[in-house]
């Protein structure tokens, strides 16, 4: 008998998912690194939306969402655009501490990971509650051995539920043709 949808997100240990999928290797940074490594290691492995802040044991103490980072570099860059949306004392503190900024330690959030043994609905959750794009894999003691991001989960949800023909243009389609896949068109006349 197949397993509905729910059970394989709630049956599917992590490990399995992050084994089938190859094992994507996770960007680890120490809290010392400077704010222009950290740029460069995401700039190397851009399918990675978040980096671990590890400590000499690779035991995770923090988070960089590669988006903070670009935020906190374009900044410096061009503090004007920020200034427009300052409001209040707490915005201005958040600005100061932002411009101080130099350090993963500066910049990261506190750490949130998934464990191999929790679930693929665990990882949403985590992914949702902390709203990140994706989460470094633990071991049992809270070591950094690998990452995942939600689109990776989702393909191998997908995959495991029979639904990847969601993905998939309509038989009857022809490139291009927005209207017989199901997209929207414009039918008033020109």
């Amino acid at each position: 008998m197949k397993q509905s949808p729910e059970a394989i997100t709630q049956a599917t240990p992590v490990g399995e998912v992050y084994q089938l999928l190859g094992g994507n290797e996770p960007v680890a940074v120490r809290e010392t690194d400077s704010l222009r490594r950290l740029a460069e290691l995401a700039l190397e492995r851009p399918e990675t939306r978040v980096l671990a802040v590890v400590d000499d044991d690779r035991r995770l103490v923090g988070l960089v969402p590669v988006r903070l980072l670009v935020n906190d570099i374009f900044l410096k860059v061009v503090p004007e655009e920020f200034l427009g949306v300052i409001a209040d004392i707490d915005d201005v503190l958040e600005y100061a501490s932002h411009v101080a900024a130099r350090t993963a330690g500066d910049i990261m959030k506190p750490p949130v990971g998934v464990k191999t043994f929790q679930t693929v609905r665990d990882a949403f959750e985590t992914m949702h509650k902390a709203r990140l794009n994706g989460l470094p894999v633990l071991d049992d003691e809270s070591r950094l051995i690998g990452y995942v991001d939600q689109l990776e989960l989702l393909l191998a949800w997908m995959l495991a539920t029979g639904r990847e023909p969601l993905l998939m243009p309509k038989d009857d389609a022809e490139p291009g043709d927005a209207k017989a896949a199901g997209g929207e068109t414009d039918d008033s006349p020109g």
